[in-house]
């Protein structure tokens, strides 16, 4: 076809594609999920060469001249994208090819509805290889005739173009709605990153962060609801994960200039400046994203970058497990003086050398309310090193209780509230952090379930289990604070004394006291049971097959609350059993969000100390004649087997086994089943009930050392726990009198009772 390059003026705009050639596209009968199949058995069993590979490679041959004015077209650009999907991950050469005919045209097809998409689809697919060879280059692939593969530049080569040929643009493309996502791919690709969606579930908007925020408009008509496919749901860019790309074609290494260009050509160059147009940018609908790429990009492209993200994926734990919870991910951060840490300087306005910053305080505030500024803030949250955290938090006011409150009570900062929660660094930031949210949490916001905000009492209580201070206070606090949005009778009538009291001066400090007391005297009539009552907010499903209806952030909560000190866990543990009816309690067993949180708050926490193995036994009990339903249930058969583990009588676990036996037949009828047969050891107990306890007590002989000598070295910081059983065994080897052997016999640890060990402990 030759050269079909126009100058409109102001850049190179391809000719309309030619009919036969979208025909001939259209007419391709190519499918990605079958080449894939044909491609991997291929390169696993070897055999005849895949047709499919065969019929894209000629395809691309035959239309690699028109592939600019192809992307420009809606379905031309669906063809091409096809044959990308198909051949780039296992051909270098086809990459070559397809990225090498959209040079010169990079410009408009970025800012094309269709050619941004193909442009994009390219550059995610060219550099990384699925296949150990380019198979373009098998003996059985079809040469490319068309093309002049002996003068194609390399992938380095036409990416470096690319960044010289959008580099003058960027301020245009930053803030369109198709460039944008152009400049973030290739961001992407110059730091060798990719940003992928973190799906643990059909529905990830809670935890990725990408809720509506703001106030939603009133729908004029109502309209069809989204598909589940719907990009509705697809995470926004500061919140989506961020992975290394495998088996890179090209050395992340050899952009390191261009990516510092492109980074100039967003932000500017370096210089302390006033606000303006680069926190509009932040702002921006399009550019606001592509600033936090960028930030991401910067970080992550580092060498410390690339340790810290290897250290954290070691310790990464159940991703499943952390969805449920809510639990937010580590990231690298940046060091001082990297490009990332002159971004976030010139975001902030902050200047280095002076103490006062004038401009960085407004910049949090104005940031932390908009919708689009509060995800850069968040992300800078979560990638700044620690002195520059503290420092966003003491210019941003985060410390002051006032302004704490004004945040939490916006319908957009909040969110930022719960970020800067999840990301506090040190214990002594945790310890004045907690005291600023207890007011917070007092004055009921953040209990409230009709105000939206528990996200912020959900993260609190996070962070004061995670440090493990403040946890008292926070009790209090969620007591208080259930207490001021109390409704009843009695409240009104007291608050109505105070407001006529008020107006009389000279008896104004004697009301006050009342008006105190009465206060102390309401929040303690709010019991923690109560609260726990409330925040689970346990709703049962009204028709049969229904889910059953919990609240997201109160469960969350009351998890973390069930890690607190043990002492501080007995009315979290009866507002989560005692409160809840036996239906109630089952489907919680049976859903996976209150399994998480509920059930195996209970199960998994320190079940062998005296609050917690009574409230497993509890929970036995009230669950009686329903742990054979539980044991075949996808989810409830998790809470059989950790139930069974955290009995410590032999006798309860008995008795829980022998309700499986009377099920018969039932646990034998899925996977399921079968598990919880094998970890409670039906089987054995059905043929010989004397065998099965020997077992038991073996098991729990060995797990009781261990256990011994974790509590004795807990419980006795200063030594006395440990020396008491010493001196008691000394006293033993002494010829004593038969009062003195039976004084020493009762105060002994009996060796096979866990319950005796552990009520020693705590009397000691």
């Amino acid at each position: 076809m030759g050269d079909n390059r126009d100058d409109p003026g102001d850049y190179a705009r391809p000719r309309r594609p030619d009919t036969d050639t979208i025909s001939y596209l259209r007419g391709l009968p190519l499918d990605v999920d079958q080449a894939k199949q044909e491609i991997s058995s291929y390169l696993e069993h070897g055999g005849e060469f895949p047709q499919t590979l065969v019929a894209t490679f000629s395809a691309i041959d035959e239309i690699c001249m028109e592939i600019a004015s192809l992307a420009g077209d809606e379905f031309g650009s669906q063809g091409v994208e096809l044959l990308a999907h198909i051949s780039a991950p296992h051909s270098e050469l086809a990459s070559r090819i397809l990225l090498n005919a959209c040079s010169g045209y990079h410009l408009h097809l970025a800012t094309h509805r269709y050619g941004s998409h193909v442009v994009q689809t390219i550059l995610q697919l060219a550099f990384s290889s699925a296949s150990e060879k380019d198979l373009a280059s098998d003996p059985e692939s079809p040469s490319f005739d068309n093309s002049s593969t002996d003068d194609l530049p390399s992938l380095a080569e036409l990416v470096q173009g690319m960044v010289e040929e959008l580099s003058p643009h960027t301020s245009s493309l930053a803030v369109h709605v198709c460039g944008s996502h152009v400049l973030r791919t290739l961001l992407c690709v110059l730091g060798g990153v990719d940003l992928v969606t973190s799906g643990n579930g059909s529905d990830n908007r809670f935890d990725s962060g990408a809720i509506l925020r703001g106030r939603k408009k009133n729908k004029k008509k109502k309209k069809k609801k989204p598909d589940a496919d719907s990009s509705a749901g697809i995470p926004h860019a500061g919140t989506m994960s961020v992975i290394y790309r495998s088996h890179s074609r090209v050395n992340p290494n050899e952009f390191t200039s261009s990516l510092e260009a492109m980074t100039n050509a967003v932000i500017g160059e370096h210089g302390m400046k006033e606000p303006g147009e680069l926190q509009q940018l932040a702002s921006h609908p399009s550019a606001g994203p592509l600033l936090i790429v960028l930030f991401r990009v910067l970080t992550y492209s580092t060498e410390d970058g690339k340790k810290q993200w290897e250290a954290l994926e070691a310790e990464k734990g159940d991703s499943i497990a952390d969805f449920r919870l809510g639990i937010a991910r580590q990231e690298p951060t940046f060091a001082t003086g990297t490009l990332a840490h002159r971004m976030a300087c010139q975001i902030l306005c902050w200047d280095e050398d002076v103490e006062e910053q004038p401009h960085a305080g407004d910049i949090i505030f104005g940031l932390s309310g908009e919708p689009r500024g509060s995800h850069l803030l968040e992300t800078l949250l979560r990638l700044a090193p620690d002195e520059m955290h503290n420092n966003i938090l003491q210019c941003g006011g985060f410390f002051n209780p006032t302004a704490m409150q004004e945040y939490c009570e916006h319908q957009v900062s909040n969110f930022v509230v719960q970020t800067l929660l999840t990301t506090i660094r040190t214990k002594e930031q945790a310890e004045t952090m907690l005291k600023v949210v207890e007011k917070v949490i007092s004055s009921g916001l953040a209990v409230d379930g009709t105000k939206k905000r528990r996200g912020i009492l959900w993260r609190t209580v996070e962070l004061a289990s995670k440090f493990r201070v403040g946890q008292d206070g926070i009790l209090k606090a969620v007591r208080l604070g259930f207490a001021a949005i109390s409704k009843s009778t009695t409240a009104t009538e007291e608050s109505a004394e105070t407001e006529q009291a008020a107006n009389d001066q000279d008896q104004g400090e004697e009301e006050g006291k009342n008006k105190k007391k009465k206060q102390r005297k309401k929040a303690t009539s709010v019991e923690v049971k109560d609260c726990v009552k409330s925040l689970l907010g346990v709703q049962l499903p009204e028709k049969e097959g229904d889910r059953l209806t919990l609240d997201a952030t109160g469960a969350r909560a009351v998890y973390h609350m069930l890690r607190f000190t043990p002492r501080l866990c007995e009315d979290v543990l009866k507002g989560c059993i005692d409160e809840h009816s036996v239906d109630e309690l089952v489907a919680m067993a049976k859903d996976g969000l209150g399994s998480r949180c509920v059930m195996d708050g209970i199960l998994s926490g320190p079940t062998k100390t005296p609050i917690f193995a009574a409230a497993s036994k509890n929970l036995y009990k009230k669950l009686t004649d329903h742990w054979v339903s539980l044991s075949i249930d996808r989810v409830g058969h998790h809470i059989v087997k950790k139930l069974f583990e955290a009995l410590l009588k032999i006798d309860d676990k008995s008795m829980l086994v022998e309700e499986l036996v009377n099920g018969g037949r039932r646990l034998t009828a899925n996977k399921m089943g079968h598990s919880v047969s094998e970890a409670c050891m039906v089987d054995i107990y059905r043929e010989n009930p004397k065998q099965w306890r020997k077992k038991i007590v073996s098991t729990q002989d060995k797990s009781e050392d261990t256990f011994l000598k974790e509590m004795t070295s807990a419980s006795g910081e200063g030594g006395q726990a440990s020396t008491k059983p010493k001196r008691k065994r000394k006293r033993k080897k002494k010829e004593t009198s038969t009062e003195e052997e039976s004084a020493t016999k009762k105060t002994s640890f009996p060796s096979s009772s866990v319950d005796s060990i552990i009520n020693a402990i705590t009397a000691s």
